[in-house]
């Protein structure tokens, strides 16, 4: 049991290093081509991201709906919320590094609490819903889709009113010291907690590998990694990455490298989770005795 136990420890640990690690190269040691977008434009490729994280989130329940069947509906609601909240690092990486690097923890508390509102109204719709579109036996992908759409609405309405409601409670808004935000490159007091609460993915990685890695069977170890990565992709707002590369200055090779560096890391991280994977069980395996 300690010796399995110690297994999926080093594995997750060495995943969350590893696959941070390739994000963390590139943004301390080189520097950035110059990006230029219609402010118009990005907050239409915002509400195509938001649409991304509710189609990830969607795949994910529908191919580990059984798990989730056995679990009774409020724990449910929560756990699911929980859990996509981990994978794209909301749960509590993005709050505490936003402290960390120098934003004041009332005004942080004030913008993550209609976050959490989001997710838990997107777990709520998809606990519900999803299993009843499951059963239709005609145009279920279109309805799917569809019920994509309004989801993305509905969880952008909720963090909206959330915000608003928030803003009445708290009429006198927090300003940031912009002086005292800690800028690139990153010393060991970023650094440190960086790779520390990077643990909240990479747990949830393996998690969410765990729920969906019975679908996956007639994949070899390498393309069941690859569909994680590109399954962390969809959900984490990857394609942001692809539009830069598109978007930005510079020779093509170099803004692939430097702009694709989200997409790196989260292929790693798929990749490196379905491999913790097969070498867990093969570590884990009971040894066959010889025969005298």
């Amino acid at each position: 049991m300690w010796k399995k136990f110690l297994v999926i420890t080093i594995m997750v640990l060495l995943t969350g290093a590893i696959a941070l690690s390739t994000h963390v190269f590139i943004i301390q040691y080189f520097q950035p081509t110059d990006f230029k977008i219609s402010p118009y434009a990005n907050q239409m490729i915002g509400y195509v991201i938001r649409w991304c994280t509710v189609v990830g989130a969607m795949i994910i329940f529908i191919c580990s709906k059984k798990t989730w069947e056995n679990i009774s509906l409020f724990p449910r609601v929560m756990l699911f919320a929980l859990l996509i909240m981990a994978l794209v690092e909301q749960l509590l990486r993005t709050p505490l590094m936003q402290v960390i690097i120098g934003y004041s923890w009332t005004s942080q508390a004030i913008s993550t609490l209609p976050v959490y509102i989001g997710f838990l109204t997107l777990s709520l719709l998809i606990i519900f819903f999803v299993p009843i579109l499951s059963r239709a036996a005609h145009w279920r992908f279109l309805k799917y889709f569809v019920f994509s759409m309004l989801t993305t609405a509905l969880v952008i309405a909720a963090k909206k009113i959330a915000t608003s409601l928030l803003s009445i409670l708290s009429p006198h808004p927090q300003l940031v010291d912009v002086s005292k935000i800690i800028s690139l490159p990153y010393g060991m007091g970023v650094l440190v907690p960086a790779y520390i609460t990077f643990l909240e993915p990479t747990v949830a990685s393996f998690i969410v590998f765990y729920l969906i890695e019975d679908k996956l069977k007639k994949f070899s170890t390498l393309s069941k990694g690859l569909i994680m990565g590109g399954l962390i992709s969809l959900i984490h707002a990857g394609g942001y990455s692809i539009l830069q590369i598109v978007n930005s200055s510079g020779n093509l090779p170099y803004r692939i490298f430097y702009h694709g560096q989200f997409l790196w890391e989260y292929f790693t991280l798929g990749i490196l989770t379905a491999y913790s994977f097969y070498l867990y069980r093969k570590v884990s395996a009971p040894t066959r005795k010889k025969s005298l």
